[in-house]
């Protein structure tokens, strides 16, 4: 007789882990013989590859960058199913997906034959499929959905309904009878496994980790223009990703730079931005939320921003930018999944005289991503050549433009 239950949630980049799709969440929750929760447990994954539909699991790049490898997790994740009936809501997605990278690891989990489908039970009992209309129909509450932990909890919750009012006894104990035993496992008790919450608390601002990292001293702030030409090209989308984040960082190292050029050189961009903003003695809606954007990006000073947002200044200051630009001829590649198909942007690129590759090259002049903080082969590559980042936001911006 096994152990008892293992609920098991996967969030996913797709459908198809043959086609270099991967785990980006696990949630597995233990369950005992008698339906009694037991223990919680999930992580984030590193997919090592771009995120798929964010929009869906929500998780960004710079949170699973900070999740381990799948491989590192897999012997953890075979010893917390072993002599346990794995569970999960949709066992014909989920045990594939599992048993395909835990092979890949050279591990194995039951085969989905022998997977217990709460969603083939929901249907007998309520007539629903959807997770969320199961949960909804029998009185459970399903909490973040879509996240891996939440739905194992709910799965398992719905499994414990279940089995207080589903069938009888010998049901439940020929599943328990069914459990696979293939352990032990070696486990390393070094791997950190990093749950969702705990990956998305918010960091310092990138202001303050860069401040906090230079220790050059001088008497008077200088204006450095290599900082700032860096700085403008990664607030080209108003977006500082951990890359760009560390790269401001080695350059303002690099330069000798002192907290108060630092300092300095984000005040001189937010007061250029502010007084291009009211050229026309206008300052849009649109105008005044980019500015507080920036604002918060590089840790300006709240009265500063209430007063350039009340009024333009009285001496105008100018725009200080790289001139980065795309132009006919420049070679532009695409990378994660966007909110406009890749192949719609690859056509309006095209018409615009600009050339669309599948691959980044050292002449490559931008890369689009989903997700500027990707985990893909290609943002990989370009961050090793230099190449620009940005996603559809700065890319828009840099078609207007």
């Amino acid at each position: 007789m096994g152990k008892g239950f293992a609920v098991v949630d996967l969030e996913t980049t797709g459908l198809f882990p043959t086609k270099h799709d991967r785990i980006v969440e696990i949630g597995i929750v233990l369950v005992s013989p008698e339906g009694e929760i037991e223990t919680r447990h999930e992580t984030l994954v590193n997919p090592n590859r771009d995120m798929g539909p964010q929009h869906i699991h929500g998780i960004t790049a710079a949170a699973a960058a900070r999740a381990p490898l799948f491989e590192q997790i897999a012997p953890n994740v075979a010893d917390l199913l072993d002599d346990r009936v794995p569970v999960t809501h949709n066992a014909s997605f989920d045990s594939r997906f599992l048993g395909f990278q835990m092979a890949q690891a050279g591990l194995r989990v039951a085969e989905p034959e022998r997977w217990l489908c709460t969603m083939r039970m929901s249907e007998r009992v309520s007539g629903y499929r959807r997770l969320a209309e199961c949960c909804t129909a029998v009185g459970v509450q399903l909490a973040s959905a879509h996240s891996a932990g939440g739905d194992a909890l709910a799965t398992a919750q719905l499994l414990s309904l279940y089995m207080r009012t589903v069938s009888n006894r010998p049901y439940w104990d020929s599943w328990l009878a069914s459990a696979g035993h293939y352990g032990p496992f070696a486990v390393d008790p070094t791997v950190r496994w990093t749950a969702r919450t705990e990956a998305f608390e918010q960091d310092h601002s990138f202001v303050d980790r860069l401040v906090g990292s230079l220790t050059a001293t001088r008497l008077g702030a200088q204006l450095n223009v290599d900082y700032l030409a860096l700085l403008d090209r990664v607030l080209l989308d108003r977006v500082v990703s951990v890359s760009e984040a560390s790269a401001l960082e080695a350059l303002a190292q690099g330069l000798g730079l002192t907290p108060e050029d630092v300092r300095l050189a984000h005040r001189a961009y937010f007061d250029g931005l502010v007084a291009t903003a009211w050229e026309d003695d206008v300052l849009t809606d649109a105008e005044a939320a980019e500015i507080r954007s920036v604002s918060e990006l590089l840790s300006v000073d709240e009265d500063v921003v209430a007063s350039s947002l009340a009024a333009a200044p009285s001496t105008p200051a100018p725009l200080l930018t790289s001139g980065f630009r795309l132009e006919p001829g420049d070679i532009v590649v695409l990378t994660g999944e966007m909110s406009k198909p890749r192949e719609a942007w690859s056509e309006v690129l095209t018409r615009l005289g600009l050339i669309v590759k599948s691959n980044v090259v050292k002449k490559t002049k931008l890369l689009v991503a989903a997700d500027p903080d990707s985990l893909s082969g290609k943002a990989k590559t370009a961050r090793e050549y230099g190449v620009t980042i940005v996603n559809e936001a700065g890319l828009e911006k840099l078609l207007d433009a």
